[in-house]
């Protein structure tokens, strides 16, 4: 059996190709289904009978499923095999689908997408298999490629959630999802290998207790935040939970030999500024994917009776914007694959500085020069090339940082932080919308808009302090007890 397993191993490395097909598919479809709904948001909330707050948490869920399952998952993956994982995070994710194009109201349709949340993990485990199938000249381009998949993934669910929810039923968002899903599954089960072994790891029930509490109790008092008022009790109840919980769980890790949270990936210089990074990461492009298409539609997206006063806008209809749009999502794809050959020449620390100079300088002038559909499609590339370069960034920098035993729980918490980031980017940018509004009305200021990207502009500079304090320095091998290897033909599931 183990000569089986390393024959069909060693084909893979033949084949190089077919293994990043698969795992691109796969990162795909959860990235298109991240954002495909978004179009669909005001269609789904008249065809559903139910109010924008409700109809929100189509995204919201999806967040919270996708942080509290994403470290889990992650590290049941350096156990089980990544895979294995793989594969079982892909099928939730296609029944979820499925249940969701069933769903008979908001309510049920809300459920599926908290359980569509886990696809997040496909992220983590596509790049702990890189690292373990692809030759080693090639590691570094997979890496940036696969994350890359990230936003060009994103661009495209846009676009396509825009053509569905325009032409047919909102249900075949989730049809179209599901079959790329279930092709997905098929070229992981015949192309890519399993993991060379697998490591005798306990899963922390509790520490996956606290940190799902904690997340979850962030990411609600984020979400809820600009509804309720940001000192309102119920969202400081939910910070203090975050606080409380966040705090528990670091206690309970420093006592676990196999802790879900590794205290290294806080504590540990160079993985702390990866994370904070990663929060910057996940934030800035995010004040883009909302203010740029509100701008890009109004005054258009306006009843008639506000149109007036709103004085600004392209007046582009949703399909036209989400167009315009796309090259920059084709930006974060080329820069992705081109962040290898940048780390080349100009050293490690080069694509996230890249990333954080092209983020800050993209979101300068789009608050400076916003006046027309050109000039927010060509900002939108910048931010589209810095996003790129972060990502791939991101994942080298994690390869670089943890043993490779903990790679897919390294991302996983990486990536948990990314969507935190995201999550507040996004919440912040509809903040601004509903505070600098035209007087005596709804409708959005263009303060509200030079506010955002002022914001975000702000941030990238953080990140690009960042970039310059990072030192990538490895974990010690000997701080931590080395977890015993299970050979794979002999492994029990179980811990």
């Amino acid at each position: 059996m183990d000569d089986i397993r390393s024959h069909r191993r060693a084909k893979a490395v033949h084949r190089p190709n077919a293994v990043l097909a698969a795992l691109l598919t796969a990162v795909a479809a959860f990235s298109m289904m991240q954002t495909m709904v978004i179009p669909a948001l005001p269609v789904l909330a008249h065809r559903l009978q139910t109010d924008t707050g409700t109809v929100g948490w189509l995204v919201t869920a999806f967040l919270l499923g996708a942080a509290v399952l994403t470290p889990v998952l992650s590290l049941l993956g350096d156990r089980y095999g990544h895979k294995r994982l793989l594969v079982i995070v892909l099928g939730v994710f296609l029944v979820s689908t499925v249940g969701a194009a069933l769903a008979p109201g908001i309510g049920c349709l809300i459920a599926m997408r908290a359980v569509q949340g886990a696809s997040m993990a496909s992220l983590p485990l596509a790049l702990a298999i890189v690292r373990e199938a692809m030759p080693k000249d090639r590691i570094a381009a997979s890496f940036g490629i696969t994350t890359a998949m990230i936003g060009g993934g994103a661009g495209a669910g846009l676009l396509l959630g825009a053509l569905i929810i325009q032409h047919t039923s909102w249900r075949w968002m989730f049809g179209v999802e599901a079959a790329l899903t279930a092709l997905a599954v098929a070229m992981i089960i015949a192309w890519v290998p399993e993991s060379p072994e697998r490591h005798s790891k306990r899963i922390d029930l509790p520490g996956a207790f606290l940190l799902a509490v904690a997340v979850v109790a962030l990411l609600l008092g984020i979400t809820e935040g600009a509804r309720w008022g940001w000192l309102s009790a119920g969202v400081q109840l939910f910070f203090v939970t975050a606080v409380l919980f966040f705090a528990a769980l670091g206690v309970s890790s420093a006592r676990r030999a196999d802790p879900i949270l590794d205290l290294r990936h806080i504590t540990h210089p160079p993985m702390l500024l990866t994370n904070l990074a990663a929060l910057l990461i996940g934030a800035v492009p995010f004040f883009f994917y909302v203010l740029i298409p509100q701008l890009l539609q109004l005054p258009g997206g306006l009843p008639p009776a506000l149109r007036p006063a709103a004085s600004y806008g392209a007046g582009l209809s949703v399909i036209q914007s989400a167009l315009l749009l796309l090259p920059g999502s084709a930006c974060v794809v080329l820069a992705g694959r081109s962040a290898h050959w940048l780390r080349g020449r100009l050293g490690a620390k080069a694509p996230l500085a890249a990333c954080m100079i092209l983020l800050t300088v993209g979101a300068v002038l789009t608050a400076l020069f916003h006046g027309s559909a050109a000039q927010l499609a060509v900002w939108f590339c910048l931010v589209g090339l810095g996003a790129g370069y972060g990502y791939a960034a991101l994942a080298d920098l994690v390869a670089a940082i943890v043993p490779r035993r903990e790679i897919a729980a390294g991302n996983g918490l990486n990536t948990v932080v990314r969507t935190v980031g995201s999550a507040v980017g996004g919440q912040l940018s509809v903040v601004f919308l509903q505070t600098f509004t035209v007087h005596g009305t709804p409708v959005p200021s263009q303060q509200a808009f030079t506010t955002g990207f002022w914001v975000a502009a702000a941030l990238g500079a953080v990140g690009v302090l960042l970039a310059v304090a990072l030192r990538i320095r490895p974990y010690h091998q000997d701080s931590a007890p080395a977890p015993r290897v299970i050979p794979l033909a002999s492994s029990r599931v179980g811990s």
